[in-house]
């Protein structure tokens, strides 16, 4: 049964081929298409579920291809099947095949009804990817698709100026999910000198022993998968992101933001609980995050003006009751609770636009006006407060806008001051080339050698953050982000272990997409005016441009459509498991590179079209 794994991946992918086969205004074969391949897909779900619980197999896993393999390190494909992949991928399958069937109509002569279908079926192929992922790296691959293609879904009214910038708030949360699983990636191949398996990971016994030998790595690694599970399931303090999420078509909304996608950090802690649940202050940790994001989600869903933004708080709420449940070992009935919580908002949110016209005409005919009943001062004070609280979302937006973004800001301020011309972006890109060699030919003194990669590590994250706040040179912005990747190269040169393969793989990406991306942006710079201080909407009229555009941002940022996403897994290995500050250094370059790649990509080509010619309303909701 190992075998038939892949077919998992094979249906959808099939479909999304087939479905850019057809043209845009062929609404009834694109969606009979993705309806066929969600139908069979459902079908063999069920079919291979039956046998294997018929065969009483406890777990299936295979090794499907090997990408790079060097000494202890081995890059490889890993599939891994037990019941909570059964559980994830019946309902996820099920419920994608109902929005599939009411999307067809929904979203009628709806522009971009092509465009919906695509992200839809590659949202849907990441959370396979996940669910049937046998190690971090396969993970990661799934974890990365789900992240773009989440913001292209909250943005698919691109033309309005909300679901643009709530798509971008969104994705720059996610991106600090990919911190967590990047820390996880990097520490486990230390802890246990090489690619782990889930199915590896399942053994207590041998979990136990590493644990009691590297007791700090185990809570590191514990609390770095803590953290991706929590900004990916919306726990406190991320909670704020879910109801942003919302701005796209209520079909999105229903099958990802309320059931599949805001569960997907449930699934990653069930699917490494066996490792964190062996130490008991993590488990501690999970319980109470539970507990205070169910407390601060259930007071502001009840107080939200939006009906989405209800359904979306008392989705937390419940999740945060699941993580509870995680905790404390009740697998069963988390899994129970979860698909629950996934039907029950799915559904919420599908007649959410039919319930707000039922409560407006209630409201026109059968009004009652509201008899207030004599308070204590004390209550009144109390209920108000909690009013207010609750309206204000608990201010976690504020919160980690001062936290994530406003120190990066006022760090990059004074640096826009530096406008480098020419000879200078010549010298940032040939600059470390001879360090290269020094690092080879010159032993360094023990400090030095500590020293030397943070330093430049940490120039390579001010370089990004230069980038970061730059909003008048789109080609300045992208030729900084080129030379970020090679001097985060050569801070990790400095390590013994470091070789010209690696250096090869990472680098190949990074040159191909950058003179490819900048390319483009010289010549789209010739025909159209633009800048980064507003949107300009250019898919608009340049939709083949943006598409291409994309990819070579994608490309950039290191997802995985070239050597560049493989490049990121070996540049970690070779960072050694006591330079934490190192790999902290790189893990935040490498979070705002995408952040301002995908910002730069948004307000080039979405938003609302900067034309006097074109009648688009500039800030519509």
């Amino acid at each position: 049964m190992e075998n038939l794994l892949p077919i998992f991946l094979l249906i959808p992918s099939l479909g999304l081929i087939i479905s850019l086969l057809f043209p845009e205004r062929k609404e009834k074969w694109i969606s009979t298409s993705i309806l066929i391949a969600m139908g069979s897909y459902v079908l063999f779900t069920t079919a291979f579920i039956l046998v294997w619980l018929w065969k009483d197999v406890d777990s299936l896993n295979i090794k499907e291809i090997s990408l790079y393999n060097y000494g202890d390190y081995n890059f490889f494909i890993d599939f891994y099947f037990d019941k909570v992949s059964a559980v994830y991928l019946m309902f996820s399958g099920v419920l994608s095949y109902l929005i599939a069937l009411y999307s067809r109509v929904y979203l009628h002569k709806e522009p971009g009804y092509k465009r919906f279908f695509t992200t839809f079926l590659l949202f849907f192929i990441s959370i396979q990817i996940i669910v049937l992922a046998g190690n971090f790296e396969t993970l990661f691959i799934g974890w990365e698709i789900l992240g773009v293609s989440s913001f292209l879904l909250i943005a698919y009214y691109r033309h309005r100026y909300l679901p643009v910038r709530n798509g971008l708030k969104v994705f720059s949360i996610y991106r600090i999910a990919d911190v967590g699983i990047l820390i996880t990636m990097w520490l486990s191949h230390h802890l246990w000198h090489e690619n782990i398996t889930f199915e590896q990971l399942n053994n207590s016994q041998l979990v136990a022993e590493h644990l009691t030998l590297h007791p700090w790595t185990g809570i590191v690694i514990s609390l770095a998968i803590l953290l991706a599970a929590s900004v990916k399931s919306a726990q406190f303090p991320f909670s704020s992101w879910l109801p942003r999420a919302m701005e796209g078509p209520t079909p999105s909304s229903a099958i990802f933001y309320g059931s599949i996608a805001a569960h997907i950090g449930v699934f990653l802690l069930l699917r490494t609980a066996s490792f964190w649940q062996q130490i008991f202050i993590i488990k501690i940790i999970v319980v109470l995050l539970g507990v205070i994001t169910a407390i601060v989600a259930t007071i502001s869903s009840q107080v939200q003006y939006s009906a989405k933004a209800q359904i979306a708080y008392s989705s937390i709420a419940q999740i945060g009751i699941i993580f509870i449940e995680v905790a404390l070992g009740l697998e069963a009935i988390a899994l129970i609770h979860l698909v629950s919580n996934a039907f029950l908002r799915s559904y919420q949110l599908l007649i959410s636009p039919s319930m707000v016209t039922y409560y407006i005409r209630e409201q026109f005919y059968n009004f009652v006006p509201y008899k207030e009943k004599q308070k204590s001062k004390w209550r009144e004070k109390y209920e108000v407060t909690l009013y207010l609280i609750g309206l204000n979302e608990w201010k976690l937006d504020r919160f980690l806008y001062k936290v994530f973004w406003s120190p990066v800001k006022r760090l990059g301020k004074p640096l826009t001051y530096f406008q480098p011309k020419t000879a200078v972006h010549v010298s940032l890109a040939i600059l470390p080339i001879p360090f290269f060699f020094v690092t080879n030919l010159i032993d360094f003194a023990g400090i030095l050698h500590r020293i030397l990669p943070i330093a430049i590590a940490g120039l390579a994250l001010l370089i990004v953050i230069r980038t970061f706040s730059e909003r008048k040179n789109p080609l300045l912005a992208w030729a900084m982000l080129i030379f970020n990747h090679i001097w985060v190269l050569l801070a990790i040169s400095f390590n013994d272990t470091f070789n010209v393969w690696d250096t090869t793989f990472y680098l190949s990406g990074i040159l191909l997409s950058g003179v490819f991306g900048f390319c483009i942006l010289y010549q789209l710079s010739k025909k159209e005016k633009f800048d980064l201080n507003d949107f300009y909407g250019l898919a608009f009229k340049r939709k083949n441009t943006a598409f291409w555009y994309l990819l070579c941002s994608l490309g950039l940022m290191g997802f995985p459509v070239t050597t560049t996403f493989l490049g990121e897994d070996l540049l970690f290995m070779h960072i050694e498991k006591e330079q934490l500050l190192l790999a902290s250094l790189i893990s935040f370059n490498f979070i705002l590179t995408g952040i301002s790649l995908m910002r730069m990509y948004a307000r080039i080509f979405m938003g609302p079209v900067n034309d006097p010619e074109i009648t688009v309303a500039r800030r519509s909701a």
